[in-house]
């Protein structure tokens, strides 16, 4: 064969290599999932918080990186905008979450290729044509998305949605020291009313609460406190009852609907600089104490 052949073909083998090589990211051209051009679609569509996400089941060896599309559109003009929230989901190996996490970003207008929404209102994604694109028809939905969301309480004040796990938060005092104050968004406000009426109970005696809040952690785990000094190198002989109350300080309290809570305490090195987690009702009864973080 003439070398200067063979040069062109070593040429074009290079190039070929390279697009492969840049365009192996899941969602940035072919991700594997093996859809006919058919089934492909164009969007232009919102991005939801918290932005892209990653998991991975069981010993799979590939990730699946996700994001949530808070509204969408075909590329058709004045086509019908979908304000179904769905979940864009795309297949990366491990070496590339990193780069997979960076894709997408939230609170953006996209444009994306991707197949139709599948029965559990899922996509996957083909390919990322633009990012930060400009629509008259989403800028809308974009603006309203970025707009804080409050809610007002007659005795805590105003809470602010933390929209990327759908929290709302507020910072409290609880017997003198500061924590927050955590509850879910739901549709229903008669369901947000009955999480606070939860803290409303608690505070009202919030002292008496705090220490029986204390005193179930210390029952159900200063065994094991014990057993966490032994293998280490304090210089405590024993952790006593009180003790282990006085080593606790409140960090979060989560409130929910008909007298569930969950607080969680800074545990004093007590576990090494864990968590300590006690849930309950506001009827008295105790339903666990743990360690966590």
């Amino acid at each position: 064969m003439d070398k200067r052949l063979l040069l062109l073909f070593a040429f074009l083998l290079l190039i070929v290599g390279c697009n492969e090589k840049n365009t192996s990211l899941a969602g940035k051209s072919d991700n594997g999932s093996g859809n006919n051009s058919d089934d492909i679609i164009t969007i232009l569509a919102v991005t939801g918080e918290p932005g892209t996400g990653a998991s991975q089941i069981g010993n799979d060896s590939m990730w699946t990186a996700s994001i949530n599309l808070g509204a969408w559109r075909t590329i058709i003009p004045n086509s019908t905008i979908q304000k179904e929230e769905v979940q864009l989901e795309w297949l990366v190996k491990e070496n590339e979450l990193d780069e997979a996490m960076e894709l997408l970003e939230a609170n953006q207008i996209v444009k994306l290729q991707v197949t139709p929404p599948d029965e559990n209102n899922t996509m996957q994604l083909e390919r990322v044509l633009e990012t930060n694109v400009s629509d008259d028809q989403l800028d809308e939905i974009l603006n309203k998305q970025l707009e804080p969301v409050y809610f007002q309480d007659e005795q805590f004040g105003k809470f602010e949605l933390d929209k990327g796990i759908d929290i709302f938060q507020n910072n409290v005092q609880w017997v003198q020291k500061p924590c927050y104050l955590f509850f879910n968004w739901h549709e229903d406000d008669k369901v947000m009313r009955s999480s606070l009426r939860t803290a409303h109970l608690l505070f009202e005696k919030q002292e008496e609460w705090d220490l029986k809040i204390k005193t179930f952690a210390s029952d159900k785990l200063l065994v094991l406190a014990n057993e966490w000094l032994a293998d280490g190198d304090s210089d405590l002989n024993e952790i006593t009852k009180e003790l282990f109350i006085n080593r606790m300080t409140i960090d979060s309290i989560s409130v929910y609907p008909d007298g569930d809570f969950e607080m969680t305490f800074l545990d004093g090195d007590l576990f090494w600089g864990h968590t300590i987690s006690v849930t309950g009702n506001v009827n008295g009864v105790f339903e666990d104490a743990t360690i966590s973080g």
